[in-house]
């Protein structure tokens, strides 16, 4: 008896999280982009918030670097990418796949995310939004610079969360649900992402910084 209401207690507990869930698979199975767009600006948007008041406990909120986080999270996370997992890796792959299934080319589909999709397309789009909303002065040439200082560390970073969490994306996860999946695990990685932006960018607000940077501009490409 007493276990029964333990379980009949409980079921009350979550009824709300469990509603929410089943109406968010139901949303993305009927509505995948919208589903995937919003996902990903709002947890952007939040993983900042948590990185900027809880793991740095900044006085003063940083609106700058947040809205650069959430143009961020709508225009290429939820679109770009969204675009890039569910249909070019989906046409690049498919006669792989239709040969050795998804779990076969998921190896495949992680190493074309994590060694070119991510070094080459999403950090320079990524420190290129950034440059433009801050208004840098040169946006593309600071953008460079940024992605020059920064890529090794920030590629580390993000393989050591990521390589294991897209091969279980891309061998288990539905399609439809797979933008969702990377959100989850995304918005994690944002939070990581934003704690070291925000170490970077106090670092190169300080004088030797700021001189250093100024040396590496005159040196890039026009």
């Amino acid at each position: 008896m007493a276990f029964r209401q333990v379980v009949q207690s409980s079921k009350q507990l979550f009824a709300p999280a469990t509603n929410f869930g089943q109406w968010y698979v139901a949303t993305a199975k009927k509505h995948p982009f919208p589903t995937a767009f919003f996902t990903s600006g709002i947890k952007t948007s939040l993983a900042d918030i948590i990185a900027q008041k809880v793991v740095e406990k900044k006085e003063d909120f940083d609106w700058t670097r947040h809205a650069a986080f959430v143009t961020f999270g709508f225009a290429y996370l939820g679109s770009v990418q969204y675009y890039l997992y569910n249909v070019k890796f989906v046409q690049w792959c498919g006669g792989l796949t239709a040969q050795v299934g998804h779990a076969g080319v998921a190896p495949l589909k992680t190493f074309m995310d994590q060694a070119i999709h991510h070094p080459f397309m999403y950090f320079p789009t990524f420190y290129t939004v950034k440059s433009l909303v801050e208004r840098q002065p040169h946006p593309l040439e600071h953008a460079y610079n940024k992605w020059r200082n920064e890529i090794w560390d920030s590629c580390k970073a993000l393989w050591t969360l990521w390589v294991p969490a897209q091969v279980i994306n891309f061998a288990f996860v539905p399609r439809y649900l797979r933008v969702p999946f990377a959100a989850g695990v995304s918005f994690l990685w944002c939070i990581i992402l934003s704690t070291m932006q925000g170490k970077y960018d106090a670092e190169a607000s300080k004088p030797e910084g700021k001189k250093l940077e100024n040396e590496q501009g005159d040196t890039a490409p026009a």
